[in-house]
């Protein structure tokens, strides 16, 4: 068997055990999450209202958009029943999905803008701003995929984008804001908040401290910086792929391929544009768990809190 032969059987591996994993882990991490950030010492928060909005647009987009593709493996696809179910499942996990990325992108700018010199800045971190943006993002992010939404058909056995000049101006639009745009927010953003880490030990002062123009942070303040810089990397990594195949779709759309080529494309197309685009909706409790000590602990007194109220 040649190696584009066995492609699609990889496919089916990556599929049923790779997104199978992902998605039982990825589930349970945002519940925790949603459990954590709820908590009575973080509701106040910024910071913490995002990466709660976050955690629910990321347990319900990476089931609606991978579940029906790990379902598909063995019975009939659900995007393919009809033109209807194909426009809705893009709709809701396309809505959802980029929920998530303005979110993080928030996240990163909440963090910024908590440890600026500069007072203008430092007034968006504030709960008051977060609980007036939380509610506009889901309503722009509901109505914007509509349009989209109206350039998808069900041709042949696949659901995507209508041909022609609907194609071209789909693709700018998905590539606008699934790549571009939420990678250029999460790097700005990224850079701006390890400039702030990097000067931290100077900038931070006693609690009795109070001199005008500096940042009193805690040590949660820090390793919530610091998870979101390694969340930031690994993002950056699961979003790129997604771009570059879009534009390298666009670019050779009249290209004729060999039998070899089409197999090979579409396995690289469904890792980028599937398997690690979903991706991206299940790693932030695991990177925080792993990288901040206060994390963990405050998850187990979480732990001990729940088993003393379930013996009692």
């Amino acid at each position: 068997m040649s190696f584009a032969a066995s492609l699609p059987l990889a496919q089916q591996y990556f599929t049923r055990y790779g997104m199978t994993t992902y998605v039982i882990l990825g589930s349970i991490g945002s519940f925790f999450n949603i459990v954590m950030f709820s908590q009575s010492n973080y509701r106040r928060t910024p910071c913490a209202l995002y990466i709660l909005a976050m955690s629910f647009s990321g347990i319900w987009g990476l089931n609606i958009s991978a579940v029906p593709i790990i379902w598909g493996l063995d019975h009939p696809s659900p995007f393919l029943y009809n033109q209807v179910s194909c426009g809705m499942f893009f709709y809701f996990r396309h809505s959802l999905n980029q929920m998530l990325r303005t979110f993080f992108v928030l996240v990163c700018a909440d963090r910024y803008a908590c440890c600026s010199d500069r007072p203008k800045i430092r007034a968006f971190s504030q709960y008051k701003v977060a609980i007036r943006i939380i509610p506009a993002v889901w309503i722009f992010w509901f109505l914007v995929p509509i349009f989209p939404t109206l350039l998808r058909t069900l041709s042949n056995g696949v659901c995507d984008s209508k041909p022609g000049v609907y194609d071209i101006i789909y693709t700018v639009y998905i590539i606008s804001t699934t790549g571009i745009l939420p990678l250029i927010g999460m790097i700005l953003f990224g850079i701006l908040m390890f400039n702030s880490l990097r000067k931290m030990r100077r900038r931070v002062l006693p609690n009795t401290a109070s001199e005008p123009g500096t940042v009193k942070f805690r040590k949660r303040d820090r390793d919530m910086m610091k998870m979101l810089l390694i969340e930031l990397i690994i993002c950056t990594i699961t979003l790129s792929p997604n771009t570059i195949t879009h534009i390298y779709k666009s670019a050779t759309t009249n290209e004729v391929r060999t039998k070899d080529r089409q197999q090979i494309e579409t396995f690289f197309y469904f890792l980028s544009r599937l398997f690690l685009l979903y991706l991206a909706n299940t790693y932030s409790f695991w990177v925080y768990i792993v990288i901040s000590k206060t994390y963990r602990t405050e998850l187990k007194n979480l732990f001990i809190k729940w088993y003393h109220y379930i013996c009692q």
